[in-house]
């Protein structure tokens, strides 16, 4: 994959968004031009399923404004919240980069505005970032992981 030298206004505007997300720690301005590039814009209202515990993990979200809350099926409380993301967050990664079904369920408390890459772009690109950057990223979905008690191995 060969990253253009010209970026539209649209995918310019991307760019602070996607160094504002926590997640990308350490991707240099090429790699955040490469992803911009697969960006695509999704509107939720309040209330909304935007992903479900258990299914296939197709994208991964970065909340550009709004809140979601985090929740995991347990055996003996049914959904628990476990964490409330907002502005800057990640969500979905974990299922792409493990290669997992999806660990929890994420809804949104506000309406919302998400940019989403597929899983097939993020990881097209995920190969370009430099050591430190994926290694954070291992080291957020590791944490995520131990959060949320999945029966995984780290």
């Amino acid at each position: 994959m060969e990253p253009s030298n010209h970026l539209s206004q649209s995918q310019l505007d991307l760019i602070p968004i996607l160094s504002r997300a926590t997640i990308f720690t350490g991707i240099g301005h090429i790699e955040q031009k490469m992803l911009a590039d697969k960006c695509v814009i999704e509107n939720y209202r309040p209330e909304e399923i935007v992903i479900e515990q258990g299914e296939i993990g197709d994208k991964l979200y970065i909340i550009i404004r709004g809140s979601v809350q985090v929740s995991i099926k347990t055996q003996s409380m049914g959904w628990k919240r476990i964490n409330t993301l907002g502005s800057g967050d990640v969500f979905g990664e974990i299922a792409i980069l493990r290669n997992i079904r999806r660990t929890a369920r994420i809804s949104t408390i506000t309406a919302c505005q998400f940019l989403t890459i597929s899983a097939s772009d993020f990881l097209a690109v995920y190969q370009y970032f430099p050591a430190r950057a994926r290694d954070n990223i291992q080291l957020v979905v590791a944490k995520r992981l131990q959060e949320s008690g999945a029966n995984v191995r780290l």
